[in-house]
């Protein structure tokens, strides 16, 4: 890019903006503890189109997602993130305007486009921000640690702030949360594009050419062991969580809890995954290659518990607290899987390949949510929440423990102990 001191500079300001960006922008504050309330109460929108909304979301995640990587390499990584949250924000007006069911699935469509182009765009932006070196990973999951932490701590003061306006008037919070999208779409523009690239011939071939690379990059993505792998793990790590932000909720609902109460606890909770996120590098050094099964182990285990001890919790004080318990349990794995999970992806990757990684990875697990959301639906339909956190929990501690076996001998080695093949992209060879 440029001269020297054109990158110097770059590099510079996109590692300086991406924290305090990312604190913002990561998801939409003051708005998912009040957002059902606002459909339902305010909006008059039944409860059954409010939860069918989500399934659209994971339906465009999946259609839209190659379209959002081809975006991301037509606008660049900075342009594509300034439309992401546009888009971003027609959703919050979108949402206010709502009426029906068909209002909500367009809304879908606009969240769902926004958050294909920035799950693409941003880690690809920082990954191209940070000069080459054997600590980049290093370098890399301490900056999204820090953006991380602080959006989970501004998350759990929006939650309390969220429920207190709402009790004054229900558009106060998502006004304010459209004022923040503003914002972010305003600090977005600070950004610096870190790859530049020369326009050559007309649109269509330009179109052509940036298929063949999305063919090139997915042909490479499916040949890989380790990204196989490393991309079926996050995927199932997140298809649990899916269900996870739900069934805890209706848990706490199911036990007796006021709205209130579950408010302040998902507060703490958002605190638990803040205390997480800084605590990555740790966690990362004490488990080092079992660092993701050991999360696998914490969510799932910690949701047969959730269940277990949920049986009982109405009638005894301590079951309840165990309930609670687990619910921070769930929020910490949380909050160290996003910090890390990025990191990982982004090893032996440069420009060529990186958003075609982080593309491959939001399809596939866009996948495993919608498949997870069916799943966590026909459950809950057939048996108590207590009873479908115990199923779930059990399928998923089995399903980790045969992924762990298929992944031990393709993820976590030395970077001496991969082919040249799966290091084809490694820029550390480049530096060499």
């Amino acid at each position: 890019m440029g001269t020297k001191e054109e990158t110097r500079m770059m590099r510079k300001t996109n590692m300086r903006i991406f924290p305090t960006y990312k604190k913002l922008a990561w998801d939409y504050l003051f708005f998912y503890t009040i957002d059902f309330l606002f459909l339902t109460q305010i909006k008059g929108i039944s409860a059954a189109d409010v939860m069918l909304k989500s399934t659209f979301y994971a339906f465009f995640s999946i259609v839209l997602q190659i379209p959002a990587n081809i975006i991301v390499e037509f606008l660049g990584r900075k342009n594509s993130i300034i439309l992401g949250n546009i888009l971003s924000c027609l959703y919050m007006v979108i949402i206010m305007m709502s009426g029906s069911l068909f209002d909500l699935i367009v809304a879908e469509f606009f969240s769902s486009m926004s958050f294909s182009i920035k799950n693409v765009a941003e880690p690809s932006l920082l990954n191209e921000s940070i000069p080459p070196s054997r600590y980049k990973s290093q370098i890399y999951s301490k900056i999204s640690a820090k953006g991380a932490s602080g959006y989970y701590i501004f998350n759990s003061i929006s939650k309390v702030i969220a429920g207190a306006l709402f009790t004054i008037n229900g558009y106060l919070p998502v006004i304010l949360s459209l004022a923040v999208l503003i914002i972010v779409t305003i600090l977005s523009i600070g950004f610096i594009e870190p790859i530049k690239k020369k326009k050559k011939g007309n649109a269509m071939l330009m179109y052509k050419v940036e298929m063949r690379n999305v063919k090139e990059g997915f042909a490479f993505i499916l040949k890989s062991e380790r990204l196989k792998a490393l991309i079926l793990c996050a995927s199932l790590i997140y298809a649990l969580l899916s269900i996870l932000q739900t069934y805890h909720v209706s848990l706490q609902e199911d036990i007796g809890l006021s709205s209130f109460i579950i408010g302040i606890i998902a507060a703490i909770g958002g605190l638990a995954s803040a205390f997480a996120s800084k605590r990555q590098a740790q966690f990362h050094n004490r488990f080092r290659n079992q660092s993701l099964f050991t999360i696998c182990m914490i969510l799932s285990v910690s949701t047969i518990m959730a269940g277990i001890f949920g049986i009982s919790a109405k009638t005894y004080i301590v079951l309840l607290i165990f309930v609670i318990l687990s619910f921070f349990i769930y929020n910490f794995g949380l909050g160290m899987f996003y910090t890390i999970i990025d990191k990982y992806l982004r090893n032996f990757s440069n420009e060529k390949i990186d958003t075609k990684i982080f593309a491959a990875y939001n399809l596939f697990r866009s996948v495993f949510r919608m498949l997870a959301g069916l799943l966590a639906s026909f459950l809950l339909d057939k048996m108590a929440t207590v009873y479908c956190m115990i199923v779930v929990g059990t399928a998923f501690t089995i399903i980790y423990i045969l992924m762990q076996k298929y992944m031990k001998t393709r993820v976590g080695l030395k970077p001496e102990e991969y082919s040249n093949e799966e290091r084809k992209y490694d820029e550390l060879n480049e530096v060499k």
